[in-house]
Order: structure tokens, then sequence, then C-alpha cells
């Protein structure tokens, strides 16, 4: 082969090699992947006791700082890189905290993670997304709040008008410090009933200060498991991989460990204590002998 061949080969492959890498950087994603840590598979409080948020609240930083950290070293050296935090998320008629963690990675590997996450903690469904999608089939409708000033108690007021006006049993959002976000997937809505919904639901609110943002792409899933049918996690199982038995008996430890310390939070809830009934007259003085 002459000079001039050998050196276009090799100016081809070095084409081939870039083109390989800027493919490979543009199937990297912004994803975000959002999470509770209890479930109706674990233990539950006692009857007519309900756990307050604050209560669920302590039990979800306490996961995300000795558990979520070890489901992220088993899953490897993408994992570890990803920045979690604690706030607000909503679905049905629920508020709940919840641990949202984001990551660039691609999306094969977002699929993994959340399934991990969702074996581990005993979800029925972990929701992982994109905001900078610039074209998907779903929308997000963003709702903003002045800056850092979303709690969780403001989350769940605005989340009680939304679900009056929307009337949809499978409405749900996640939170930053300043937005909701409602994510149009399987609730049964269009996005423009979604986006108009909400804008009736800030208009109850009294200040105003709440804007609607119109409907924007998102490239978002469900990553889920039903455990009434697959009762050890089989449909999470097969997002791991080739090495899922394996990566499935690390996560089993985890699971053990989350489900005891499900089983001590729980049974630290009191039952609550009955109402005190009206006090008893007391008896009336017995009649004494005289001297």
């Amino acid at each position: 082969m002459s000079y001039r061949a050998l050196t276009r080969l090799a100016l081809v492959l070095a084409a081939l090699l870039v083109f390989a890498g800027a493919a490979s950087a543009e199937a990297l994603r912004n994803w975000r992947l959002s999470f509770e840590v209890l479930s109706s598979q674990h233990a539950q409080p006692p009857e007519g006791r309900k756990a307050s948020y604050d209560e669920k609240d302590a039990l979800t930083r306490a996961a995300l700082a000795e558990i979520v950290p070890h489901v992220w070293t088993t899953l490897g050296a993408v994992a570890t890189r990803a920045r979690s935090r604690v706030q607000a998320g909503g679905y049905g008629t629920e508020v709940n905290p919840a641990i949202h963690s984001n990551l660039q990675t691609t999306e094969a590997e977002a699929r993994r993670l959340a399934a991990a996450l969702g074996f581990v903690f005993r979800q029925y469904a972990v929701i992982m997304y994109d905001l900078r999608a610039e074209q998907s089939d779903l929308r997000q409708v963003s709702v903003r709040f002045p800056r850092r000033s979303l709690t969780p108690a403001i989350a769940e007021r605005f989340f009680g008008l939304a679900r009056r006006q929307l009337n949809s049993d499978k409405l749900g959002f996640s939170a930053t410090f300043s937005r909701m976000i409602f994510i149009n997937i399987s609730t049964g809505l269009s996005d423009e009933a979604l986006a108009d919904g909400l804008a009736r639901a800030a208009k109850e609110w009294p200040e105003p200060t709440i804007k609607i943002e119109p409907p924007k792409p998102v490239r978002a899933f469900l990553i889920e498991n039903d455990w009434g049918k697959a009762k050890a996690g089989e449909d999470y199982v097969r997002h791991f991989g080739p090495n899922g038995p394996r990566l499935a008996a690390a996560l089993e430890v985890l699971q053990r460990r989350h489900d005891g310390r499900v089983r001590r939070w729980v049974a630290f809830l009191q039952p609550p204590r009955p109402a005190p009934g009206p006090r008893a007259a007391p008896p009336p003085p017995s009649a004494q002998p005289r001297p």
C-alpha cells in the first residue's frame, strides 16, 4: 500500500473515531431520578397512626446518608458522581419527602440506576427525566415560585388546589427549591388541559407570585416493578444487564438493611393516645355512723 493510501486510511479512521466520540457525547443527558424510600411493601405504622411529613423526612434523609451511597458504589463509577437531595414530591393524594438524584449519563445507564434504587427501596416506580430534551412526545409544565421559597407545606397546599382543578388521581410532581414540575405521563390529561388546570390553581393562590410556564418537551420514563406479581423485583433486575443476578444479590443486602431500618422506625412511632373522656363525678360521701 502506498504512503498516500496509508495517509488517506489514517484520516478516515481518525474521522470515524471523532464521529464515534461525538455520538457518545451526544448520548449523555442530564438525568434526574426521583424516588421515595417508603412503600406498601414495608412495615406499616400502627393502626390509626399516620406518620407526619417531618417523621418521613427524617427517615428519608437517613436513607440518603446511609443507604444511597452504597447503592452508587455497588453500581460503579458513573453512579458515584450523582448529586442528591431531599425535596417534596407528590402523586395521587400524597405529598411525601423524596430523593432527587441528578447525574449526567446515558439513558441505558440511567434506567439501570433507577431500577437499582427501586429495587432497594421496594418502589413500584421510579421516574427518570431530562428537562433539556429538545424533542419528545411528552411535555412538562413547571410552576415557579419566588426564589427558594418552595417549602413542603406550600407544595402540599398548591398540589391540593391542582388536584381539585384537574380531577386526576394520577397527577404527580417533583420539586426543586423554587419549582414544582408536573410531567404529563399517564395522567389521562392533554398537555393543554394540564397547563390550564395549573393556571386556574395559581389564580386561587392568595398572592400573585406564581408563574405557570407553557408546556415544554421532557424525556421521561417510569421504571417499574409490580411487587404483587414480581415479588423478588424481577422487573427491575431485567434492567441490570448481563451481571443482573450478581448485582441483585449485592443490592439485596442493602434492601434488607433498609427494611430493618423501616421496622425500627415504625416501632418508634407510638399509636395515638385516646382522647380523654369526661371526668367522672366523685362518688357521694358514705354515711358515717354517729359515735
